[in-house]
């Protein structure tokens, strides 16, 4: 079992509210997990075991899981909603300000990883998560990138199965798999104009993958903590190659620079927070 950890009694509702619209920020926006920004806070793993004991001890999970869950939808709605406009306009600058903040996150996550201590052959699993990352080069690059007008249900259902995979699992950035595929923008588009038919898809294919990929991740991360994290590593590392812009010296891409450095600072003093 994952070890337990006790919320810290210091923090009110609204500061978990706060965290938690982080969280959420964290699994829409391309470059960062909302299980890494957890894992940076100090609370992926007591949400972790609150969700996996709601029906064992209703009120404390419920308690600790409601102004993060409240949070994490306004952060994740909010997000949609921008992110959406933001992107057809500075999909450069917006990007490279992304993979600042994935970078900026990465010694929280690292500490974290080496928890339990550092092997050698744990870097093993890193290029495995290398590895599986660069199969997404197997798919036809021209279906990445001709972005979807609107998704069909399946797609749908699918991407909020990555959501809810990105969610709970460190490291995994859904907007990363969704961008590469051609159906986040799509998937933006859903939330920000209220698309209903597509928003019930999602909720279902998030919903359905949502309680598999708890128990699948404590059995991980309990088992196999530091061949877990650093598969998930790699796997991190790839994706952001994927979807670097390029180097320029256009506007958008100084503009972009400056973007990234801002977003590695933020995500960086995110991490040292102790709550």
């Amino acid at each position: 079992m994952i070890k337990e950890k006790t919320p810290s009694k210091r923090g009110s509702f609204f500061i978990y509210v706060l965290i938690g619209a982080v969280i959420g920020l964290g699994g829409i926006l391309p470059g960062v997990s909302g299980g890494v920004l957890a894992v940076s806070l100090g609370l992926y793993e007591p949400i972790l075991d609150a969700v996996s004991s709601i029906f064992k001890t209703p009120r404390k999970s419920i308690i600790f899981l409601l102004p993060i869950a409240i949070g994490s939808v306004f952060g994740f709605l909010i997000g949609a909603y921008a992110i959406s406009g933001v992107l057809k306009r500075h999909n450069t600058l917006v990007t490279f300000l992304f993979l600042g903040l994935v970078a900026g996150g990465l010694p929280s996550y690292v500490k974290e990883a080496n928890d339990r201590g550092f092997k050698k052959r744990y870097l093993l699993a890193t290029l495995a998560g290398a590895l599986l990352a660069s199969s997404l080069l197997l798919l036809e690059r021209e279906a990445a990138v001709a972005d979807l007008e609107r998704l069909t249900p399946i797609e749908a259902a699918i991407s909020g199965a990555v959501v809810s995979a990105g969610a709970v699992l460190p490291g995994v950035s859904t907007a990363f798999i969704l961008m590469y595929l051609g159906w986040y923008k799509a998937m933006m588009a859903a939330f920000s104009t209220v698309d209903i038919p597509t928003l019930i898809f999602i909720g279902a294919g998030a919903a359905g993958c949502f309680v598999s990929t708890v128990k699948l991740a404590r059995w991980l991360f309990d088992r196999y903590h530091g061949w877990a994290y650093y598969c998930v590593l790699g796997f991190v590392l790839i994706s952001a190659c994927l979807i670097f812009p390029g180097f320029g010296t256009t506007p958008e891409h100084i503009l972009g620079a400056l973007a990234a450095v801002g977003g590695f600072l933020g995500a960086y003093f995110l991490g040292k927070i102790n709550l």
